[in-house]
């Protein structure tokens, strides 16, 4: 009880040091514990199913020339679920088939519903997957217009009202009755979903059913008999799939395999880098705090060992020391524990939105372990190593003064937090860099006050025409779907007939190019149905060089509503469709007058007024039509949500770790200022001027900046490149960014030294001498 009472009383003396490590403890934890927690949360991806390691999923590559691709297509064939089911009896305990590609709308009273995350499946999803079925008949989703409910969804939508029975609509097109209610499904997943369609809804009425080498949409998953089946399942499903249908394609085969589900999600490579850069970060400031407050207790050496001398006058050993220092450090640790808390309640909504996860779900029981560890790592390196040399000065302390300033300790401490806020703020430089880059570089057509909407029927009412007379519409055209997406595909071929690569293609009307702002390179616009526009990536594939006009697309009629073959009339710039994080893909727009669902409308100004006058039209004039408009920029940055979530991680981090190593540098300046006031004085005798003392103090942190900032910078410039791998034609930041990051952090380092010194430097010496 003693040492408690000692150990408040210090605290109490120096509460404006303490507020500082208390700051620095704060926000070192607070971001340490959400990095290190979001991290282990998806390290458990798909772990919540009952027994995840015997569910597998069908997963397939190309190997060219005995060389396998290095990216896996885990979409494919719908009787891969049942016949290697009968192939393989013996490892197969179930199967099943599944489609999350497409996200409807659903309404309810005509009122849009939030939040729905949907899926399409069979009856043996449930079993097959391992998720419990709450109430109903999963027999049921083999019958067409039927649904199954998350259990909070159910609750979300109905409320204490029965919800079987309850009618959805979709897309305004069809009724989906609720015949079940399923567990809740949490966020660390790669297959979110709070509603399960029936899979006959989606082949009867929308798509079609698919059969082996076409419409390869499916996501196929196997329950295993015993996990040590994954192996011997691999070892004979391409022979079993070469049962079923041919896996050659000319020179190149489909190689076949499964991996278990939990296992997917790190599977990719981009995962696994940006998992490891979210880890660095947060080690980064963590360790940044720890050190900060290490460097505070150090530099408190030469006020607090008279003190320590006394204990040990009055009795004290070493361990008595450091256990005082040790319950110092646990209070303070406690105390930002409490803060973190306060910090998380008071700004959940914007810490869920970054992390994407509620704080619910990412502080189970079973993660913990994660905050637990941190704490406990920071109480252990925070109290044990500063407390260790408070036990080691000597009892005679309290007869003389105490010399040892440790300055080997302060600088070492200091070029730590030099590193990382260098590494921090070089990360940040990479990350706006790179989310602006996304966002403003050209995808091929002028996304600027173009909006689109979709509705799956061709013009009902002529809503073309009555849209384009809007005095808000500049022009209107439509097409077969976003610009910014999959589009339908089919293979483009050698002469031999191997596989190049898909070609993307799309239906359009005939003013559709003029109005998106596509960009001619040669030939002309398409006058007449069944002429073709194609990118440049078409050209070179197929190697037609100048011969490309008057060229057939090898595309079925029937799948654009055709007599025959698209003839090649122009060559355009290359869209975009698959986005920065793929290569850019093959692309033709062929004109056609049937499947041109979605409507592409160029707005005036101002663009988010005429916007919501659009939407406000349409479902007022057509109320039946489940037609709703967006903004390509806005498609852009959800499609880029992830990189606009990661650059505000980094902003984040790096103004707390900035001010952490401010707090830092001020506590350093302070000390060696007070310590250093005697030599000062006497250089100023001695007739130092003003700037020549500012200029002995600069140099001497510049001896320790100069080398932390170097390494820190370099060390963000080769991380900042690891992210950007994820990117196709990534464009990497200048060096001179980095090097003026540099220069800039060694700039304000000096600055501080200057302000903080300036009134030492310009004391009048006596006062300092007279003081001895």
């Amino acid at each position: 009880m003693r040492q408690i009472y000692y150990t408040i009383q210090i605290l109490l003396r120096g509460r404006g040091g303490n507020f500082i490590k208390l700051m620095s403890l704060t926000l070192g934890l607070l971001i340490g514990i959400l990095l290190f927690s979001q991290i282990a949360y998806e390290l458990s991806c798909e772990n919540f199913y009952k027994d995840p390691e015997r569910v597998v999923q069908l997963r397939c590559r190309r190997v060219r020339d005995g060389i396998p691709d290095k990216e896996y297509d885990y979409s494919t064939y719908r009787p891969a679920a049942a016949d290697l089911w009968e192939a393989l009896p013996d490892l197969i305990e179930s199967a099943s088939l599944s489609v999350n590609f497409y996200r409807p709308d659903f309404y309810i009273n005509d009122k849009k519903l939030d939040d729905v995350e949907t899926m399409f499946a069979d009856t043996l999803f449930f079993h097959t997957i391992g998720l419990d079925v709450l109430r109903g008949d999963p027999k049921e989703l083999g019958t067409p217009l039927c649904a199954f409910l998350s259990q909070s969804k159910a609750r979300e939508l109905f409320g204490d009202e029965e919800p079987m029975g309850k009618t959805l609509s979709m897309g305004k097109m069809m009724d989906i009755t609720v015949r079940g209610i399923y567990q809740d499904m949490p966020g660390n997943t790669i297959y979110p979903h709070n509603i399960v369609v029936s899979l006959p809804t989606l082949e009867e009425y929308l798509f079609g059913r698919g059969t082996w080498r076409s419409m390869d949409i499916y996501n196929v998953f196997y329950r295993l008999k015993t996990p040590e089946d994954v192996e011997a399942m691999n070892n004979r499903i391409q022979k079993a799939v070469e049962r079923y249908t041919e896996t050659k394609e000319g020179t190149d085969i489909l190689e076949f395999s499964v991996l278990p589900l939990p296992d997917i999600y790190l599977s990719t490579p981009d995962t696994v880098r940006r998992l490891v850069i979210l880890g660095v970060l947060g080690f980064s400031i963590f360790f940044v705090s720890i050190m900060n407050y290490v460097l505070a207790a150090v530099a408190s050496f030469g006020r607090r060992a008279k003190a320590v001398g006394v204990h040990k006058c009055c009795g004290a050993d070493g361990t008595h020391v450091l256990g005082m220092f040790i319950v110092e450090t646990g209070l303070m640790v406690l105390a930002s524990i409490v803060a973190c808390l306060l910090l998380m309640y008071l700004f959940r909504e914007g810490i869920e939105d970054l992390l994407q996860v509620r704080l619910a779900e990412l502080f189970t029981w079973g993660n913990l372990w994660v905050p637990g560890l941190t704490v406990l790592l920071l109480f252990l390196v925070a109290g044990v190593l500063p407390g260790r040399m408070f036990a080691a000065i000597p009892v005679t302390q309290i007869f003389r003064r105490y010399t040892d300033s440790k300055r080997s300790w302060k600088r070492g401490l200091l070029f730590v937090q030099f590193i990382g806020v260098a590494f921090i703020l070089g990360m940040l430089i990479t990350t706006v860099w790179q989310y602006h880059d996304l966002m403003t570089r050209s995808v091929g057509f002028g996304t600027e006050r173009l909006a689109v909407g979709r509705y799956h029927m061709d013009d009902p009412e002529g809503v073309e025409d009555a849209i384009r007379r809007q005095p808000y519409v500049e022009s209107v055209a439509r097409n077969s779907n976003s610009l910014i997406a999959h589009y339908s595909t089919t293979p483009l071929v050698d002469p031999q007939g191997n596989f190049l690569c898909p070609l993307h293609y799309q239906n359009m009307t005939k003013d559709f190019p003029q109005v998106v702002g596509m960009k001619l390179v040669e030939g002309s616009w398409p006058e007449h149905v069944g002429e073709a526009l194609i990118g440049r990536k078409v050209v070179e594939t197929l190697k037609w060089g100048d011969k490309a006009l008057g060229q057939r697309l090898p595309i079925d009629p029937k799948w654009i509503g055709l007599d025959s073959q698209a003839t090649v009339v122009g060559i355009v710039e290359d869209v975009r469709n698959m986005g920065f994080f793929m290569e850019q893909t093959c692309t033709a727009f062929i004109l056609s007058d049937s499947r041109n669902f979605a409507y592409n409308v160029r707005l005036k100004e101002p663009l988010d007024e005429n916007l919501a006058r659009l939407n406000a039209f349409v479902k007022e004039t057509y109320p039946k039509a489940a037609l709703e408009f967006t903004t390509y920029a806005d498609i852009q940055r959800q499609n880029y949500s992830e990189v606009y979530r990661f650059r505000n991680t980094v902003w984040i981090t790096s103004l707390c770790i900035f001010f952490i190593v401010l707090m830092g540098l001020v506590g350093y300046v302070n000390d060696e200022t007070q310590r250093r006031s005697k030599e000062i004085a006497i250089r100023k005798v001695n007739g130092a001027e003003v700037p020549s003392v500012l200029r002995l103090l600069s140099v001497d942190i510049l001896k320790v900046a100069v080398g932390a900032v170097v390494i820190g910078t370099g060390f963000a410039w080769y991380v900042s490149g690891v992210w950007l791998e994820q990117f196709a034609d990534s464009v990497s930041p200048s060096p001179v960014w980095f090097l003026l990051l540099a220069l800039l952090l060694l700039a304000l380092i000096v600055l501080l030294v200057v302000l903080k010194a300036w009134r030492i430097a310009n004391e009048n010496p006596v006062l300092s001498i007279k003081s001895e």
